[in-house]
């Protein structure tokens, strides 16, 4: 059966961004974990950066495609293209090219589709959220619910960071958005 976006609102794409946003950090914390990094461990290859000098770009095959995690952007990009969040402008969207991948801080404008629709870019954020709900689980199998805790409130404290929610509840919010749009929940409601 079809998973129905009806009830998926642009405040909903907000607050993916605004997950996205936490997710990052923690992403920053697990390369940098006591037993190793962690997106390497998950298959990830750590290259330069092709845009900010002094930074990397962690890329892995996924889903007929492949993810690419920068500090500034994150995404999985497919034979036509594919869905980018970037955290400067907090802002999620369709990658149109197939041949080029975002350039922290160009931004290619000219390879980010306008006017798109709500369930397109749902559809177009699946296998990135695919990734993030298996790697959250991994993470959680590895090292238990406190890990992820330590931080979350690593983050509280990050000048001009805004929390999310707790990474609990994170994992099902993202989950719910992923599988069952049509019973998303505002974020603030899960406190």
């Amino acid at each position: 059966m079809p998973v129905t976006t009806s009830r998926l609102a642009p405040c909903h794409l907000r607050d993916l961004a605004d997950g996205l946003q936490q997710q990052m950090f923690f992403w920053g914390q697990d390369v940098s974990h006591p037993a190793g990094n962690q997106l390497v461990q998950d298959g990830f290859v750590r290259l330069p950066s092709k845009g900010l000098k002094g930074t990397s770009c962690y890329r892995r095959e996924w889903q007929n495609g492949h993810l690419e995690l920068y500090g500034s952007c994150a995404g999985w990009y497919g034979p036509d293209g594919g869905f980018t969040f970037m955290r400067p402008r907090k802002r999620i969207v369709i990658w149109t090219s197939s041949r080029t991948t975002p350039t922290p801080g160009l931004w290619q404008p000219e390879f980010i589709k306008t006017g798109v629709r709500k369930k397109e870019l749902h559809i177009a954020s699946l296998p990135f959220l695919d990734w993030l709900i298996s790697y959250e689980k991994t993470i959680l199998d590895r090292f238990g619910k406190e890990y992820r805790r330590e931080n979350y409130h690593r983050y509280h404290k990050v000048p001009k960071a805004t929390s999310w929610i707790s990474p609990e509840l994170a994992l099902q919010w993202f989950t719910c958005f992923r599988h069952t749009p049509e019973q998303l929940v505002r974020p603030k409601t899960l406190f």
